[in-house]
């Protein structure tokens, strides 16, 4: 992590606080946005191509056949967009849910790992973790993706709050340290 941090361990500074719940959340609304542009163009293509295919006389067009390939590919787009926009509402519904009734707990730092997705050419972080619910059952979790700031401070063994669901154990969510 040293190339993350940009200096070695003696030239580091202090390790702060960091904040708790929604400031370590990751992207819902960054995810819900991108979604959002690929359901628009997607139901733009639709639109326009239905339109012109049921509204204008095929002799008047130059290729309708043309107008046939935007149709599939509009739906595809507004597919793809609609699935984007409601993984990342239920993320965000799952993240408020954990947060209103989640029981907190302490984790321990496993690792840390880079996303495969850079946003804003900005490389994010995973901080995945080890935690306890109940005695001698041992549980995994992972951070939503992190920038690089939030994560500098996190070593292995690290002590780490996390909000875990009652019900279902393997459920959690990253809050960062006290």
């Amino acid at each position: 992590m040293d190339g993350l941090r940009g200096g070695s361990d003696a030239e580091l500074a202090p390790r702060g606080k960091r904040p708790v719940g929604a400031a370590m959340g990751g992207d819902s609304k960054f995810w819900v946005f991108f979604g959002s542009i690929w359901l628009t163009v997607g139901l733009g293509f639709a639109i326009v191509s239905l339109g012109a295919l049921l509204f204008v006389d095929p002799a008047d067009m130059n290729d309708p056949g043309l107008l046939w390939a935007f149709l599939p590919v509009g739906l595809i787009l507004t597919a793809v967009g609609g699935y984007i926009v409601r993984r990342a509402l239920a993320t965000a519904a799952r993240d408020k849910r954990l947060m209103q009734s989640g029981i907190q707990l302490t984790a321990t730092v496993t690792d840390i790992r880079r996303s495969p997705i850079d946003i804003n050419r900005q490389a994010r972080w995973y901080v995945l973790y080890r935690y306890e619910y109940t005695a001698g059952r041992r549980l995994e979790g992972k951070s939503r993706a992190l920038s690089s700031a939030a994560v500098e401070g996190f070593r292995p063994g690290d002590p780490v709050l996390i909000r875990v669901d009652p019900g279902r154990p393997e459920e959690s969510l990253f809050l960062g340290t006290e």
